[in-house]
């Protein structure tokens, strides 16, 4: 019988996918798992493998075809006890992709190669500027035809417009979608002294720390991870996967660090680095994206001392630790100096009252504050 796969949900915000190559064509064999296609997002290049062992009846739209997810990919002549495709919104395990197959192509991230494309710039004739004369956005811009002025309107006066594309224009639409949920912000001031104390000791910044945390404070408030998936329906999730908010040149991006409650700190230190560098360098598989549970802002990685987080995807809750500075706190009736840092919790409304906000804000603090406590966290 046929059975139609669709294009899969490839990430963060991401509606499609364009198709780079078939590695399978109509009446082929395939087997479980074979990869089938490989696709290009704004964030990552990746094989797409099959769902079923049958033979391609149809390939559903041609090299440099966008297609939204959703949307049919392949039909497939299959048997009855070939293996169904996955629920809707969960993923696959994508196989990575080189960047540049072969070699002589100018190193790009997918979002610098999609700009490119939307701005009729010849990618190969662009000298890169980056690490290792990887192109950047800035390069493609300065490579930008006279005759594709369209990017920029014409001055009016001392104002200039400039029309938004590739990875900045996807943030945007994703936020205007996050912006219809009701969202509410509470603050507190945490000492950190005993925060700073553990992270000296084992050679980490304080943000695995946080997490560590973070995820063992979720462990008493559960909602805290729960996610509201439609109407009426709110999902209860078991796994703690942390979004972690990374500053790529391309824009924002939030990785997940999965199951981070069977980690130890370290282990979060190091996949922190790992996520961030591959988000910078446009090498993140759709998986990492995908799937987070709750999130982390590190706004004081760049001397804010509080904001308002916006929330991630998928969650009900995105924490912001602002930056980590003496401050005058009140100890034992003594204004004293002490490292401190400014919390600011971000919680879907539909999911999580004020008050159950409010109470897992103060454990979370209690436990910070607590050497004994925090030490007794996996290290």
């Amino acid at each position: 019988m046929e059975r139609i796969f669709s294009m899969p949900d490839l990430g963060e915000g991401l509606e499609e996918g364009r198709i780079v190559e078939w590695l399978v064509g109509e009446g082929e064999d395939v087997v479980l798992n074979q990869p089938l296609v490989e696709v290009e997002t704004a964030k990552a290049a990746v094989e797409i493998p099959s769902p079923f062992a049958g033979k391609i009846v149809v390939l559903h739209g041609a090299v440099d075809a966008d297609v939204p997810v959703g949307s049919p990919l392949i039909t497939f002549d299959v048997d009855g006890t070939a293996e169904l495709p996955p629920e809707p919104g969960r993923q696959f395990a994508y196989a990575p992709v080189a960047e540049q197959p072969d070699g002589s192509a100018p190193r790009a991230t997918p979002p610098v190669r999609k700009l490119a494309k939307e701005l009729g710039v010849d990618i190969s004739t662009v000298i890169g500027s980056g690490p290792d004369g990887r192109v950047t956005e800035a390069d493609v811009l300065q490579a930008v035809p006279l005759q594709a002025a369209a990017y920029t309107d014409e001055p009016e006066g001392d104002i200039v417009r400039q029309r938004i594309l590739g990875r900045r224009d996807e943030i945007a639409d994703v936020l205007t979608r996050q912006s219809a949920i009701p969202q509410v912000t509470t603050f507190r001031t945490v000492d950190c002294s005993a925060l700073d104390a553990l992270r000296r000791e084992l050679g980490v910044s304080p943000l695995p720390v946080f997490i560590a945390a973070l995820v063992r404070t979720v462990a008493d408030h559960r909602t805290l991870n729960d996610g509201w998936v439609a109407d009426h329906v709110i999902e209860h999730r078991k796994q703690v996967n942390v979004g972690v908010a990374v500053d790529a040149p391309e824009g924002l991006i939030v990785p997940v660090i999965r199951d981070a409650g069977s980690r130890g700190i370290r282990e979060v230190a190091t996949e922190i680095e790992r996520l961030a560098a591959a988000a910078r360098d446009g090498h993140l598989h759709p998986d990492e994206l995908t799937t987070a549970t709750i999130a982390v802002s590190n706004t004081g990685s760049y001397g804010s001392e509080a904001g308002t987080p916006i929330l991630s995807p998928g969650t009900s809750v995105t924490i912001a630790l602002g930056v980590i500075q003496p401050r005058p706190l009140v100890i034992d009736g003594a204004v004293v100096a002490r490292l401190a840092a400014m919390l600011s919790m971000t919680f879907d409304h539909r999911v999580l009252d004020g008050a159950t906000a409010g109470r897992a804000l103060t454990d979370l603090v209690s436990l910070l504050e607590s050497p004994e406590r925090l030490g007794g966290l996996p290290r």
